[in-house]
C-alpha cells in the first residue's frame, strides 16, 4: 500500500511539472504585444554630401520593459551599403513613456549622389522564449534622404 502511494505521489509530481511547464511556455508564447511604438520618424538633413552626418529623430513611446536589438543600415543608389552598429539595450534607455531620440550617422565617403535610405529592423524579447527562439518584430523603419554631388550644396 506505500509503494502504491508513494508511486501515485511520484506521477503526481510529474504531471505537475509537465502541466506547470507547458503553462507557463503557452503564456510566453502568447506575450506577444508589442513593447515600444514609434510615433514619428524623420530625417533632420535631408540633403547630405558623403563624408558629413545624417541626423535623424524618433519620437518612441516605451510601453513595456524588454529588451531590444536593432538592425541597422545605410543604402545608396548605387547599390552601395553600410552597415551601422547594432543597438542593443536590457532596458529602455530612459524608462518607460514618451521619449524623443536623435541620433547622428555618418555618411560613407564611397556613397554616389542620388537618393538614400536608412532603414533600422527592431527586434524585442519580453521573455526567455522570445530571447533565444521567438522575439517581437515589427516592419522596419525606412527613411528616404538624398546625397548631394560634391559641387551641390548640401543642407546644414
Amino acid at each position: 500500500m506505500t509503494l502504491r502511494i508513494f508511486g501515485f505521489a511520484c506521477l503526481g509530481l510529474i504531471c505537475s511539472a509537465i502541466i506547470s511547464t507547458a503553462g507557463l511556455l503557452a503564456w510566453f508564447a502568447a506575450d506577444r504585444a508589442m513593447p515600444v511604438e514609434v510615433l514619428s520618424s524623420e530625417v533632420l538633413t535631408p540633403r547630405v554630401r558623403p563624408g558629413d552626418k545624417l541626423v535623424i529623430r524618433q519620437r518612441v513611446r516605451y510601453s513595456r520593459i524588454c529588451s531590444a536589438h536593432v538592425d541597422r543600415v545605410l543604402y545608396d543608389s548605387h547599390t552601395r551599403r553600410e552597415f551601422l552598429r547594432d543597438v542593443d539595450y536590457e532596458y529602455p534607455p530612459l524608462g518607460l513613456g514618451t521619449r524623443t531620440i536623435t541620433f547622428e550617422e555618418d555618411v560613407p565617403a564611397n556613397f554616389g549622389p542620388g537618393p538614400a535610405e536608412y532603414r533600422a529592423l527592431p527586434s524585442y524579447s519580453c521573455n526567455p522564449l522570445q530571447k533565444y527562439y521567438w522575439p517581437i518584430t515589427r516592419p522596419e523603419t525606412v527613411l528616404r534622404f538624398d546625397i548631394a554631388d560634391d559641387g551641390q550644396q548640401a543642407s546644414p
